[in-house]
């Protein structure tokens, strides 16, 4: 009886329960991508029938999230590659109340920044800052060595930092114009 128990699996939790959990989160990062609903939509819906065809791939469970976001990225990535056209900026978004105009526009020069990075840069951020990945998870996940990422991050946000002071500068030349 013991050595039966032993040999016997768990069964796998159903692929459509552990997506409803990582749905909301999916769509975020897709949206984060392509800034436009419908093909955020569409990567997500790609991203999960690939999953799905590869779900009796995975063998242990608990990196399901990890698992399905690398799948998401990488079609994400491959999607913007697909389409190199004007990206529309989702006002709505971005725009908030009057008396929040600072912190608005700050959003938006954060999002213009963001818009330019490459899609690996893009995916780094999301998964330090959004997922809240370590370096080592991040090698992990990438499978590249964490001095690599570690160095990749810091080049980006590097950039990001400097393209924001020179938007922040050019921003106040032109208000002071008018």
């Amino acid at each position: 009886m013991k050595l039966k128990s032993f040999f016997k699996k768990e069964p796998k939790p159903k692929f459509e329960e552990l997506i409803k959990t990582e749905q909301e989160r999916m769509y975020r990062v897709a949206y984060s991508f392509v800034k436009n609903e419908q093909d955020a939509l569409d990567i997500v819906q790609d991203a999960v029938i690939k999953a799905y065809r590869s779900y009796d791939k995975l063998t242990e469970i608990q990196y399901f999230s990890t698992w399905m976001t690398r799948i998401l990225i990488n079609t994400a990535i491959d999607a913007t590659r697909r389409r190199r056209e004007v990206i529309y900026v989702d006002f709505e978004r971005t725009v908030s109340e009057k008396n929040e105009q600072n912190d608005t526009l700050n959003k938006m020069l954060v999002d213009e920044q963001f818009d330019r990075l490459k899609p690996e840069q893009k995916s780094l951020i999301i998964l330090r800052f959004y997922y809240g990945y370590s370096i080592k998870e991040m090698s992990e996940l990438l499978q590249k060595p964490e001095g690599t990422i570690k160095s990749k991050l810091h080049r980006t946000l590097t950039q990001m930092k400097i393209n924001l002071e020179k938007g922040g500068d050019m921003i106040g030349k032109v208000w002071t114009e008018y």
